[in-house]
């Protein structure tokens, strides 16, 4: 027996934060088949949540007609509501996702999206008694996690940050006491401390080199920036040293070398950039609803890029810096290795053989500087202050500027459409045909996403101007 398909009617009655819901609601009811039956991951960990939770009243969800149960919510009951789960990359009208490999042989780029097991990090606002905003629903709020990496020398790096970095980050949570009591913050402390202390070492004995004078600012105990600080320099480490993540052994983090649990698989070659966004807010209430503040965590490395759009000018935020050796906050970083800056044929700069001076793996440029240290900046992100945030790798943003990047998206009616509009569009004028990723997630300001400063028009001369320029690039390398 299933459940009927949620009436036209009822859909459009919800508020624009719900509306795509409906498709989700036709669902099996009683025991599953084999086929939707959820095999449990390895070592007992549990899948990436590449979806998140809903909380609907009940008299939207189920309309005249269903008759009261202690089980489910009613019509008869408004105040009661259900949970529904909504597949996050089927949700096109709040993320869209492309990928391309452009003209290389190979895709090297990944991405992942989903819910992370951690607490909210956002502070809790106060609601003035004057203002009449409805109650938050029930449940615990979500962190979201939307990442890109862009791989090089393979895609054995990327797969392994998409299929594993959210797991370090996680685990280092439990293991820094994020979610314990204040009255065992001693406790966590120590073991913080301890734990952090035994990562540098292993840099400074295993590596050299520049992480002889290496001092990351792992910042606060319960703060998630010591987190991502960690996390990030571990699974780095793991991975330049072929070490299985300690959760997937079913051991502790002891640092010892592990069996490859793939016979013939060797996922240890080459590197990769990140940019990672962790989103939260204080209720269960969604960040892209109009009237939700939240906050913004970016962790990045290397020159893929996270852009908001100010909802109020229509301006391009970035949140990331590019790490390459031209940049000054670089070159100061690794000024005792100033030998290593080089030029290629093309007159880019480079620090080694690399373009970029961090990044996952690249062991054999290790022992020079380039780390796995991530940029960490937070912000706190007030109702509909920005309309969307993309995260891009280096095949759209070496293409397009950062304003280019955001009049596309305006044009889009949904994030899905704007993804593709975006790789779609730096493959047509793009001379290098490199992998090309584009993320786009829908935020407070959306409706009002085109109404600012030129709208999208202020970039639509140039990329016109693009256009033309690659049609007759094209018709002259055809003659």
């Amino acid at each position: 027996m299933r459940r009927a398909l949620l009436p036209r009617a009822s859909v459009w009655a919800l508020r624009d934060t719900y509306f795509f819901i409906s498709a989700f609601l036709a669902r099996p009811r009683g025991r599953p088949h084999s086929h939707h039956r959820v095999i449990p991951p390895a070592c007992g960990r549990r899948a990436f949540h590449d979806y998140f939770t809903s909380h609907l009243p009940g008299s939207s969800v189920f309309p005249d007609g269903v008759p009261p149960s202690k089980t489910r919510a009613t019509a008869s009951d408004p105040r009661a509501t259900t949970v529904v789960r909504i597949p996050l990359r089927s949700a096109k009208h709040h993320f869209g996702v492309t990928r391309s490999r452009g003209n290389r042989p190979y895709n090297e780029d990944w991405y992942q999206a989903g819910v992370i097991d951690l607490p909210t990090f956002a502070p809790a606002t106060a609601v003035p008694a004057a203002t009449h905003r409805p109650p938050p629903p029930p449940g615990d709020p979500s962190v979201f996690y939307f990442a890109v990496f862009d791989g090089h020398g393979g895609e054995d790096c990327s797969r392994f940050l998409k299929d594993h970095l959210h797991a370090y980050i996680e685990e280092t949570g439990k293991e820094f006491g994020l979610c314990a009591p204040a009255t065992a913050a001693d406790e966590f402390e120590a073991r913080r401390v301890n734990t952090q202390s035994r990562l540098v070492a292993q840099w400074k004995d295993t590596v050299g080199g520049y992480f002889r004078r290496f001092q990351p600012d792992f910042g606060d105990c319960l703060a998630v920036e010591g987190v991502l600080m960690y996390a990030f320099l571990k699974a780095d480490m793991d991975f330049i040293t072929k070490t299985w993540p300690w959760f997937l052994r079913g051991e502790n983090t002891t640092g010892e070398m592990a069996a490859d649990p793939n016979a013939g698989a060797n996922p240890f070659k080459g590197g990769s950039t990140a940019s990672l966004a962790l989103i939260s807010t204080a209720s269960a209430t969604p960040f892209w609803n109009p009237s939700t503040p939240a906050t913004l965590i970016t962790a990045h490395l290397g020159d893929t890029r996270i852009l908001l759009c100010s909802t109020l000018t229509g301006l391009a935020v970035p949140m990331t810096t590019n790490h390459h050796p031209s940049s000054p906050s670089e070159t100061r970083r690794l000024r005792r290795y100033a030998t290593a800056f080089v030029s290629d044929s093309f007159g880019e700069e480079r620090f080694g053989v690399l373009a970029n001076t961090r990044s996952f793996g690249d062991v054999s440029q290790k022992r020079l500087g380039v780390s796995a240290e991530p940029e960490i900046t937070r912000r706190q992100i007030e109702p509909a202050e920005f309309s969307f945030m993309v995260l891009v790798s280096d095949g759209v943003s070496a293409t397009l500027t950062d304003q280019e990047i955001c009049d596309i998206v305006k044009e889009c009616k949904t994030p899905d459409e704007a993804s593709r509009e975006l790789v779609e569009f730096a493959e047509e004028v793009t001379t290098e045909g490199d992998n090309a990723t584009a993320i786009v997630v829908r935020l407070g300001g959306w409706e009002k996403r085109a109404l600012a400063g030129e709208g999208y028009m202020g970039t639509k001369d140039l990329r016109a101007w693009r256009r033309d320029e690659a049609i007759v690039n094209s018709r002259g390398r055809r003659m």
